[in-house]
C-alpha cells in the first residue's frame, strides 16, 4: 500500500524507519538458523528473532523481495550475508543492530514512519509461512484482526494451500473448520455451514450475484493457483452480500503483483495418472516499479478412481497494477478457468434397490456412459482504482465482468435398481447454459473524530446484473439390463424428444453503512445496515406442463438488513464478543394460492464468544456459541387458483441451528503451524424434527506442519485429520399405498493425510502428500437425486517447486 507522507526523511537519519526490536544482545557465537525461502520482510523478522538482533529497515526497501533459505549453525555476519544474497540489498551489522539500507544507494528517500513488530502479519499471506492472517475484511469491509471481528472467520492461507496440496476450492473447504462439502456428482459440489447451504461468494471482496443455478459458477472445481488466500465467514453475511442463507460467505482473494521480480515453476504427478504444471511470474514492468504485473498459469490432466472418468483443467491469471500517483493505484486483469471432463455424470450411484435396501457397489463404478462429457469455461475481467487521502481515508471503485458457459451431455442411471434383476433405468440429456454478469461497486472507509475519540466508518454502493440463457434437451430413457455388469456404452442419442429452455435475469442494487465506535480503549461497538433492491425474473417453456409457458418473478425494494456487533478486550490477548447478522432470500418459485411470491426467506444469526491472539498475532484461537434461524420458509398449501394443478405455498417458521465451535490457527510453537477446529451443531424444523441430516452434526478438522530441528531442518513433516459424525438420508420409494420408506446412512469416519517437504537447495523444494492413509471407504455425498458418491480412495501426489 502506497501512502502520501507529510514530510520527507533522509535515510541516513533512520528516523521513521521500521524497528524490529529483540531485547537480548547478539554475540559472535554460532546460532542455529532455520529460515525457509520466503518474503524478505518475513525472513528478516525470523532472523531477528532467532539471532536476538535488533533490525532497522524501511518496508519500501524490502517490498516484493524474497530471501534465500537459511539453515544450520552460523555466525550472524555469515548468516545475514547468505540470507540477503542475490537481493542487491545493502546492510550494516554493528554489534546487536542490523541496518538495512536498500538497493538505492545513498539517495534520500521519502519514508513512512512505521514501527513493525518482528512477527507482524498483514492481509497478504503469501510469503509469510503462516497458517493465519493479520487482518480480514470479509465481515465488515474494514480491515480487522480475527480477534476484533465479532463473527467466526477462517482463513486458509497460501502456505496451508501449498503444504497440504489443496488444488481446488473443494479441497480448501474440506480443511475448513465448520464447513462440509457434499459431492453431488462428478462435476458439482455443494458447500454447507451451520446446517445451511453456502450460496454467497466474493472475489477480492466484491460480491457475486450468481448465488443460484443456473446463474452460479461451479465453484467447487475452481483451481487455487491464483489465490493468496481463501476467507470463510460462517453465519449470516447480509451486510456486504445482500441475498442468501444464514450459512456464510467464501471470499476468494487473488495474488497481487510484487515490486521485485519473483517466480516459481512447479511440476507434479500423482495417482490415477494425475499430472500438473504451474508457472507464477511477478515483478515490476518499469524501472521505477510504478507499473507491476503478475501472471499465473496452471494445467492439470488426470484420470480417476471412477471408471472412464477423465478431466483436464486449465487456469490462467494476469494482472497489471499501476501507481498513477503516490496516492492512487489502478489495477486491471483477468482470470480464466476451463474444465473438460469425459465420462462425467449428472447424478451418481443409485442409493437404493426397489425393495428399499441400500446399494453399495465398488468405488470405481461409473453410473453413466463412457461417452458422456461436461465442459465448463469461466472468464472474469476486473478493474479497480483506489485512492488514499491524507486523512487516512480510502476510496475504491471496482468492477467485474464474468461469463460462465456450460455444455454437457450425460446418460446416467437414475432411480432405483431392481432388487431381483439388477436392471436400472437411465436418462439421456444435454444441458447448456451461458451466464453473463456485471458487478460495479464503490466504497470509502476511514477514521473520524467524535467526542474526542477516533472511530472508523465504511459506506458503499453495489450494483449487479446477471443474464442467463439455459436449457435441457431430453433424449428419453433406456434400460440397463444389469447395472453391475454393463459396458457403459449405450447407443448415443439421435432423436430429440423435447427441450426445456429458460431465460433468467437478476438485478440488485444496494447501499450499506457500518461504523466501529470506540467509546473506550477496550470497547468496540459495530453498527451497520444495508438497503437492497432485488429483481429476479425467469421465463421458460416446458412442453410437459398443461400450460407450457412458465413465468416466475420477484421484486423486493428497500429491504433493510441490519448488523450489530460488540467486542471487549479482557486484556492484551483476549477479547469477548457478541454479534447479530441478518440476510434474506427472495422466493420466486414459491407463490401463494393467488400466484403471488411469498415474502423473502429471512435468516438471522446470533453469536457470542471469546477470541485469543498470541505471539503478536501469529497464533489465533476462538470459542463461539451460535444460533441461526430461518423464517418465511415455504410449505405446501394446497393448489393455486390461477393455474390448474399447480402447488401453492405458505410461509412458516423454518429451521433453527444451535451449536458451538472451537478453532485455532497459526504458529503454535516456532516452526510448528496448525489450523484446526471442532464444531457441534443441531438443526431442527419448527416441529422439532431434525433437518440437514446429510450433513454431520459434529466435525473435527486439524492440519499441521513442523520443520525439523538441527541437521534435519531442511525437512518439513505434517499431515491432516478430518473426522465427522454419522449422516443419513430419508426418502420414500414409489407412490401411493405401495410406497416404501427408505434410509441410507453412514457411520462417522476419520480421514488421515500425511505430508513431507524437503529443501534440496535454496531454490528447489520437493513435496509429497498422501491422502486417505487408511484407505477408508466412505461417501462424500448423498441425497442428490436419490444417489450417493464415494470419496477418494488412498492416493498420493508428489511435486517439485523451483523458485527464483
Amino acid at each position: 500500500m502506497r501512502r502520501t507522507l507529510t514530510r520527507p526523511l533522509a535515510l541516513s537519519s533512520l528516523v521513521g524507519l521500521s524497528a524490529l526490536a529483540v531485547t537480548a544482545q547478539a554475540h559472535a557465537q554460532m546460532v542455529a538458523f532455520a529460515i525457509p525461502a520466503q518474503s524478505l520482510a518475513s525472513a528478516l523478522q525470523a532472523f531477528g528473532t532467532q539471532a536476538n538482533i535488533q533490525i532497522l529497515y524501511s518496508p519500501d526497501d524490502v517490498a516484493g523481495l524474497r530471501s534465500r533459505a537459511l539453515n544450520g549453525n552460523k555466525e550472524p555476519a555469515q548468516a545475514i550475508a547468505e540470507l540477503l544474497g542475490g537481493t542487491s540489498v545493502r546492510y550494516n551489522l554493528q554489534g546487536d543492530v542490523l541496518t538495512i539500507h536498500g538497493n538505492k544507494g545513498g539517495a534520500d528517500l521519502t519514508l513512512d514512519a512505521t514501527t513493525v513488530n518482528s512477527s507482524s502479519l498483514g492481509l497478504t499471506t503469501e510469503g509469510t509461512g503462516s497458517y493465519t492472517t493479520g487482518e480480514t475484511s470479509t465481515a465488515t469491509k474494514m480491515n480487522l484482526s480475527l480477534r476484533k471481528t465479532p463473527q467466526s472467520v477462517s482463513v486458509i492461507t497460501r502456505q496451508q494451500i501449498e503444504d497440504q496440496g489443496l488444488l481446488s476450492i473443494a479441497d480448501v473447504l474440506n480443511q475448513t473448520p465448520g464447513v462440509t462439502v457434499s459431492q453431488d456428482n462428478t462435476e458439482v459440489n455443494t458447500f454447507y455451514s451451520r446446517g445451511f447451504e453456502i450460496s454467497n461468494f466474493q472475489f477480492d471482496g466484491l460480491p457475486s450475484l450468481s448465488t443460484n443455478a443456473p446463474l452460479r459458477d461451479n465453484y467447487g472445481l475452481i483451481g487455487t493457483a491464483i489465490y493468496d488466500r481463501i476467507e470463510i465467514l460462517r453465519g449470516s453475511a447480509g451486510l456486504l452480500n445482500g441475498t442468501g442463507y444464514p450459512s456464510g460467505v467464501v471470499n476468494f482473494v487473488r495474488k497481487k503483483p510484487t515490486a521485485q521480480f519473483q517466480g516459481h515453476v512447479t511440476a507434479g504427478a500423482g495417482s490415477w495418472d494425475q499430472y500438473r504444471t504451474e508457472v507464477d511470474l511477478s515483478g515490476p514492468l518499469t524501472d521505477s516499479k510504478h507499473i507491476r504485473g503478475r501472471m499465473v498459469a496452471a494445467t492439470q490432466d488426470e484420470k480417476s478412481y471412477i471408471d472412464y472418468l477423465r478431466r483436464e483443467d486449465h487456469v490462467f491469471y494476469g494482472i497489471i497494477e499501476a501507481d498513477l500517483s503516490d496516492s492512487t493505484t489502478f489495477a486491471f486483469g483477468m482470470d480464466y478457468q476451463k474444465g473438460n471432463a469425459d465420462g462425467s455424470t449428472n447424478s451418481n450411484l443409485p442409493a437404493f434397490y426397489t425393495n428399499g435396501a441400500t446399494v453399495k457397489p465398488s468405488r470405481s463404478t461409473n453410473s453413466g456412459a463412457k461417452w458422456s462429457y461436461s465442459n465448463t469455461e469461466t472468464q472474469r475481467y476486473f478493474a479497480n482504482v483506489e485512492h488514499h487521502f491524507e486523512n487516512d481515508w480510502l476510496l475504491k471503485v471496482e468492477t467485474n465482468f464474468r461469463r460462465y458457459d456450460v455444455d454437457n451431455l450425460t446418460a446416467t442411471a437414475n432411480g432405483q435398481i431392481d432388487a431381483v434383476t439388477h436392471s436400472a433405468n437411465a436418462f439421456t440429456s444435454k444441458y447448456y447454459s451461458t451466464s453473463k454478469e456485471v458487478d460495479v461497486a464503490a466504497y470509502a472507509t476511514g477514521p473520524f473524530q467524535l467526542f474526542g475519540r477516533t472511530h472508523e466508518m465504511v459506506m458503499g454502493l453495489n450494483w449487479a446484473r446477471n443474464e442467463n440463457e439455459s436449457g435441457t434437451h431430453s433424449f428419453g430413457s433406456y434400460k440397463i439390463d444389469d447395472f453391475f455388469n454393463w459396458d457403459n456404452n449405450p447407443v448415443k442419442p439421435s432423436k430429440l424428444l423435447f427441450t426445456v429452455p429458460y431465460d433468467t435475469v437478476a438485478r440488485e442494487r444496494a447501499g450499506y453503512f457500518a461504523t466501529i465506535l470506540k467509546p473506550t480503549d477496550r470497547l468496540n461497538v459495530i453498527l451497520g445496515s444495508r438497503v437492497t433492491d432485488h429483481y429476479w425474473n425467469q421465463d421458460g417453456f416446458n412442453p410437459l406442463l398443461p400450460n407450457p409457458n412458465t413465468h416466475y418473478n420477484s421484486r423486493e425494494s428497500g429491504v433493510v438488513t441490519p448488523y450489530a456487533g460488540i467486542t471487549y478486550d479482557l486484556d492484551d490477548y483476549h477479547t469477548v464478543y457478541a454479534s447479530y447478522a441478518d440476510i434474506f432470500k427472495p422466493q420466486p418459485f414459491n407463490p401463494d394460492r393467488n400466484g403471488t411470491p411469498l415474502e423473502p426467506l429471512t435468516g438471522e444469526s446470533y453469536e457470542v464468544g471469546i477470541k485469543g491472539e498470541y505471539y503478536e498475532g501469529r497464533l489465533n484461537a476462538s470459542l463461539a456459541l451460535f444460533t441461526s434461524k430461518q423464517d418465511n420458509v415455504a410449505e405446501a398449501d394446497g393448489l393455486r387458483v390461477d393455474i390448474p394443478n399447480a402447488t401453492a405455498y405458505k410461509a412458516v417458521s423454518g429451521a433453527t441451528t444451535k451449536g458451538f465451535e472451537i478453532e485455532v490457527s497459526g504458529e503454535l510453537l516456532p516452526d510448528w503451524n496448525v489450523h484446526g477446529g471442532y464444531t457441534y451443531r443441531t438443526s431442527e424444523d419448527k416441529d422439532g424434527n431434525k433437518v440437514s441430516t446429510t450433513q454431520p452434526e459434529q466435525i473435527a478438522r486439524f492440519a499441521t506442519t513442523y520443520r525439523l530441528p538441527g541437521l534435519l531442518n531442511r525437512m518439513t513433516v505434517g499431515g491432516n485429520v478430518s473426522w465427522q459424525s454419522n449422516i443419513y438420508y430419508d426418502t420414500t420409494l414409489g407412490f401411493g399405498p405401495g410406497a416404501i420408506p427408505a434410509r441410507f446412512d453412514q457411520k462417522g469416519y476419520t480421514l488421515v493425510g500425511l505430508l513431507a517437504g524437503y529443501d534440496f537447495s535454496d531454490n528447489l523444494r520437493g513435496n509429497i502428500n498422501l491422502n486417505n492413509l487408511t484407505d477408508r471407504k466412505y461417501f462424500s455425498g448423498m441425497g442428490s437425486y436419490g444417489s450417493t458418491f464415494y470419496g477418494e480412495p488412498r492416493n498420493v501426489m508428489a511435486s517439485l517447486k523451483y523458485s527464483f
